[in-house]
């Protein structure tokens, strides 16, 4: 990546309307790129962050009247096509937030900034990042996922899947190299990816889509990530789509009520994982789905219903058996691998993990 290095009048510097900060905000909608400069767009902006508290923009306001604008990192920009000599901000919304508050704030005469600091936050060293097309946008997604994803500054969970579904479909990323750039696994990536496509799958559909919200993004992060509980509701792992319109929605329906009286039966992503026990059985499914039952009876039944079937397993000697085929795979035997022999170590992967998690949480409730 080229950068050029300038300090630039703080009003030149537009905040980015369609930050990756706003995708869960409840009142957000994208603006129009065309519309960035105009006032009324900026303004809102400006509010937005101002009145969320996740923006944290008080603290930061005090921390530079207190300490001073310190330019430890430059802020990153890119040149703005629609005005003429603006920039848009990439990295450093926040920081160009603040200060615009703060020299608001004097203009209209409810702060008072002395000449020394009114010329500091006037004018802002920056790098202009100098790619053009799909180049500076590839630049723009990895200069902000080292930044939120994989530095101290991190998205939430769902503003980084939305990030990785981007970076995989608008790009055309395989999930190795999202993982290289993110610094995570492709595993996890992968995940992240299918949850994304759960949730919006749930903003598309007719019936559910004014019920969708960011939050359920961690359900269905659990949902996909668990083997029985999506071939249950017909999710399909490779391609990442639910192949079952009905069953869909009857997922949909387990984490958001069409009926306001009524609590949403999965409200926690240790919910969704409480599915495996419910799965296979009969009268536990058929609670499952009545609106008159509880999940807390769903679980009575479902463990009704296995208390009396369960049989002691030798599970470190069933696992001591597997390790040793794996351990005794020759260099020969390794490279006859598939992609199906991939995709059933990494399912294996992901139920280990979820059994771990399962026991810690048990051992949690038993306290």
């Amino acid at each position: 990546m080229q950068f050029t290095l300038r300090v630039l009048p703080i009003s030149k510097l537009l905040l980015d309307p369609n930050n990756y900060r706003f995708l869960d905000s409840g009142d957000w909608q994208a603006r129009q790129q065309r519309r960035f400069h105009e006032d009324t767009v900026q303004n809102a902006t400006l509010r937005l962050m101002e009145h969320g508290s996740r923006y944290q923009l008080a603290e930061l306001r005090k921390s530079i009247l207190s300490n001073g604008y310190v330019p430890l990192e430059r802020l990153m920009v890119v040149p703005y096509q629609y005005g003429s000599d603006m920039y848009l901000v990439v990295e450093g919304n926040r920081r160009v937030a603040a200060l615009k508050t703060l020299l608001r704030d004097h203009e209209d005469g409810s702060l008072t900034l002395s000449d020394e600091q009114k010329g500091d936050f006037s004018r802002i060293p920056v790098a202009i990042l100098q790619e053009q097309g799909a180049a500076r946008l590839r630049a723009e997604r990895i200069i902000m996922g080292i930044r939120h994803i994989a530095g101290p500054r991190e998205w939430g969970a769902y503003q980084q899947a939305h990030f990785i579904l981007e970076l995989h479909e608008s790009e055309g990323q395989d999930f190795n190299a999202i993982a290289d750039h993110l610094g995570l696994s492709r595993i996890e990536t992968a995940r992240r990816y299918r949850a994304m496509r759960a949730l919006k799958a749930m903003e598309n559909d007719e019936q559910h889509a004014g019920c969708a919200k960011p939050e359920f993004y961690r359900l269905f992060h659990e949902m996909v990530s668990i083997p029985d509980v999506r071939e249950y509701f017909r999710w399909d792992h490779e391609e990442a789509k639910f192949i079952d319109e009905e069953k869909a929605r009857q997922f949909f329906g387990l984490i958001a009520s069409e009926d306001p009286d009524l609590e949403p039966k999965l409200r926690t992503y240790l919910d969704v994982r409480r599915l495996r026990g419910i799965i296979g059985n009969k009268a536990a499914e058929a609670a499952l789905f009545d609106p008159d039952e509880t999940f807390a009876a769903v679980l009575r039944i479902a463990r009704a219903g296995t208390e009396s079937e369960r049989a002691p397993v030798d599970l470190a000697g069933e696992i001591k058996k597997f390790m040793n085929v794996l351990e005794n795979l020759g260099i020969d035997a390794l490279k006859t691998l598939n992609e199906e022999d991939i995709a059933a170590l990494e399912s294996l992967i992901d139920l280990v993990s979820q059994r771990i998690a399962d026991y810690k949480a048990l051992s949690q409730e038993d306290v």
